[in-house]
Order: structure tokens, then C-alpha cells, then sequence
């Protein structure tokens, strides 16, 4: 918890000090068994160490080397950058192909497809805090992926090897999600499938969806939010609203509504006195059918003979709503 807490600390202040030049770079390695490895930069100027090693104090942290180490960085050495001396810290880490993939949205032999929606919105508040500035002020910062295939399309900038993309803070503000593909065959498959509902189908559960393509899903939202995954769970109540988007540039939605309401009836379980009036509604799906005493009916229906009633109305979601009445 606490190498957490001085992590969080040290990048608060990184992303401060980025406004001012210094650097970061993140080169990642992933493997043809999918496992990788990282090695992350950080280069500092001696006024910017300086800098940043007051606000670690004033947050009860120690020095910034201390800080850095406590991460993972080592500090090795001095490098010129645009002429200018930096201290460069270094640190290198190995993921399983588990935890690789744990990373992307998609990762395989054949695509890579990488959420930054979500990185990218976390930055943004954080650089909301120092004063309001934007990822676009943020010049010198670098992420490049060495893909275990070689890279057909990609929204990055694709180095001479043609395995190695480099990504700039300019395409993570602009992107909802990075991606590399292998072919041409991927990159224009406009096929597309929703599992787990039906396109304007009513449920009373919860919901599991998820989307699937052999194509680069670029994106996908549920009532116009990012989601970061290819799956998404609906809890509440409410009609729902899904896109997909395909690098192809084909598109497709999907419609459908929970509700776990029942429906509503204007009689009560009670003995009424001469005619009664029923009526019923549901708000969310509507009403499938109504019964009474097992005949359908239709809404202000009216009764008057003498005799006990059930009264079923049933939405189409599948809540049912019984009521017993009698007519004395």
C-alpha cells in the first residue's frame, strides 16, 4: 500500500513537470507466447528532480531517487536530451501472458486492440487539478508496443520493422482505443456479432452482453458511454442502447430494455360493491396480455357480475402482476 501511495505521488508530480519538458518513454515487448516485458524511462532534469523532490517532501515522502527505487526505477546515469543534461531512471518488468492480456481488450497472434479511453480521462483529471491544463500540452511523452506479428494497419505510427508501433499523447487524446492488426483480412472484416440478447427484446434479469469480430472493434459504447472491454453487464432498469464500430468502417446496434417491474393495475385485493372498472399499464416493456379468470381482456374492461375474479396481467419481460377480487 505504501509503494502505492508514493507511486501516485510521484506520478501527480511527473505529470506536472511534463508541462515544463521533461520525459517518459514506455517500450513494450510482447512475446509470441503473448507473456512480455516493459521498460519504462523517466528522464529529469536536475531543476525538475529538485522540483518535484519539494512536493514529495511537503507530502510527507522522501527523496525523489528514494521515491523512484520504492517504484522500481533505477537510476542509470546522465543522457542529453535536445541538448539538454537529464538524469535517466529506468525500470523493466516481465508479465505472464495472463497479465499481458489482461491489458488489452483484445491480444492475440492476428490483432491488438488497447482501451485509453479510460487512461486517458484519468490523466485529464489529474492535470484538472494543476491548473486545468490538457494532454495536449504534454509534448514529450512516448509508448511504443513490439507486436508479435508484423503490423499491417494501425492508428500509431509504424516503425521501420514493421513489428513496432509508437504511440504519441497526441493519438492517446484523440483515440478511444489503439490497435495494430496482422492482415488485410482482419482489417476489413465487417462481421460483428451480439451474444447473450436480442436486438429490441425485453428482459426482467440482469443482462450479459458481449461483442464479438474477427475484424478491430475501434469501438463500442452503451448509451453513448466508452466501455472498456467487450462485454458489458446491464443491471438497472432501462432501455439500452449499444454500437459497435469496426475498423472496416461497418457499424452496428443493438437494442434492448430490463425491466423488473411489474405491472400496474387499478383494482385491488378486496370486495367491491357493483361494477368495476380494470385498467392496467406498464412503463417500461408494456403490456404482453391480461386475463381474467384465465379470458383475455383488454384495458378498461368493465365488470359487474357477482363472483371472485384473478386478474393477471403480464408485461413483455416477463413480470406478471396477480390480483384476486370478488364483486359482492
Amino acid at each position: 500500500m505504501k509503494s502505492k501511495k508514493i507511486w501516485l505521488a510521484v506520478v501527480i508530480c511527473i505529470i506536472g513537470m511534463l508541462l515544463g519538458g521533461c520525459g517518459m518513454e514506455e517500450n513494450v515487448q510482447i512475446n509470441s507466447n503473448l507473456s512480455s516485458k516493459i521498460n519504462d524511462k523517466i528522464y529529469v532534469t536536475k531543476w525538475e528532480e529538485a522540483e518535484i523532490e519539494k512536493e514529495l517532501v511537503n507530502m510527507g515522502y522522501g527523496s525523489f531517487e528514494a521515491a523512484m527505487k520504492t517504484m522500481g526505477y533505477k537510476y542509470e546515469g546522465k543522457v542529453k536530451r535536445n541538448g539538454v543534461e537529464h538524469n535517466m531512471y529506468q525500470s523493466s518488468r516481465k508479465f505472464s501472458a495472463k497479465d499481458t492480456k489482461s491489458l488489452f481488450v483484445v491480444l492475440n497472434k492476428k490483432q491488438a486492440v488497447m482501451d485509453v479511453a479510460g487512461i486517458t480521462k484519468a490523466l485529464e483529471d489529474e492535470l484538472g487539478e494543476l491548473g486545468g491544463a490538457s494532454l495536449g500540452s504534454m509534448a514529450d511523452f512516448s509508448f511504443q508496443i513490439k507486436y508479435p506479428f508484423q503490423v499491417y494497419k494501425t492508428n500509431g505510427k509504424l516503425l521501420k520493422d514493421k513489428y513496432t508501433v509508437q504511440y504519441s499523447l497526441k493519438t492517446l487524446h484523440s483515440a478511444e482505443r489503439i490497435y495494430a492488426v496482422s492482415s488485410k483480412k482482419y482489417a476489413d472484416n465487417k462481421k460483428c456479432i451480439f451474444s447473450g440478447v436480442k436486438n429490441k427484446a425485453y428482459y426482467r434479469n440482469n443482462k450479459k452482453v458481449k461483442v464479438e469480430s474477427e475484424g478491430v472493434i475501434t469501438s463500442f459504447k452503451v448509451n453513448q458511454e466508452v466501455q472498456p472491454e467487450n462485454v458489458y453487464t446491464a443491471k438497472k432498469e432501462g432501455t439500452y442502447s449499444l454500437k459497435v464500430k469496426l475498423l472496416s468502417g461497418s457499424s452496428k446496434t443493438l437494442k434492448f430494455t430490463i425491466d423488473k417491474t411489474k405491472p400496474t393495475v387499478s383494482v385491488k385485493a378486496r370486495d367491491y360493491k357493483g361494477k368495476v372498472t380494470i385498467k392496467f399499464q406498464d412503463k417500461l416493456s408494456g403490456v404482453k396480455k391480461a386475463t381474467l379468470n384465465g379470458k383475455s381482456i383488454k384495458n378498461g374492461k368493465s365488470v359487474s357480475k357477482k363472483g371472485s375474479y384473478v386478474l393477471k396481467v403480464t408485461d413483455k419481460a416477463g413480470n406478471v402482476k396477480t390480483v384476486k377480487f370478488s364483486i359482492k
